[in-house]
């Protein structure tokens, strides 16, 4: 016996451009200064309990747009072309997220995805630092542990949620063309 002969369906892919990459790490550059001056800004002479609230929304913020960015790579474009030959808001944006998938999800897991483990470690040294000089201890362990802590939420919740991106990735990336949507729309308003 012989084996069938398999076609598989090449997937068009924009390829990136040196000037594309100088805008990627620009704004890389650009939003991990924005986000590490909040940051500091917002840790200084705040309770550890507040301090704590800011570490796991910034882990949150890493899974959401890292979930974001596999659901958009996921799911397939074909979906969208009925809700906007219908006019459904936010059809077109979604349309627009999947033809840019590689960009989208250079952005979304990458540059913001990445930019918030490396807040979020930099808030943890931070949390720490608060607590041996609270506490007037020193501690090795206190560090390593702070460590494994911030790596075990974020890894286990960019899992989580990969697989979330992946079962509902058409829903994921549909809401996130209606917030563009929207986004555009409001734009437009504050314009005229």
């Amino acid at each position: 016996m012989y084996a069938k002969k398999i076609k598989f369906k090449k997937v068009k892919v924009k390829k990136q451009t040196p000037r594309s990459l100088g805008i990627t790490v620009g704004m890389t550059f650009t939003i991990a200064m924005l986000f590490s001056y909040i940051f500091e800004v917002l840790l200084t002479d705040v309770s550890l309990i507040i301090a704590f609230l800011m570490l796991s929304s910034i882990i949150l913020i890493g899974i959401i747009f890292d979930g974001i960015g596999n659901a958009v790579v996921s799911v397939d474009e074909v979906s969208f072309h009925s809700m906007a030959s219908a006019k459904v808001k936010g059809a077109q944006e979604s349309i627009m997220l999947v033809r840019n998938a590689p960009m989208v999800a250079n952005v979304m897991n990458d540059v913001i995805g990445d930019i918030a483990g490396i807040i979020s470690g930099s808030t943890a040294t931070a949390i720490v630092l608060a607590i041996e000089e609270g506490f007037g201890i020193k501690s090795v362990l206190l560090s390593i542990a702070m460590s494994g802590f911030v790596a075990a939420l974020t890894v286990g919740g960019k899992a989580i949620g990969k697989s979330i991106a992946i079962e509902r990735a058409r829903y994921i990336v549909y809401y996130v063309g209606l917030i563009i949507y929207h986004c555009k729309k409001l734009f437009k308003k504050r314009k005229k």
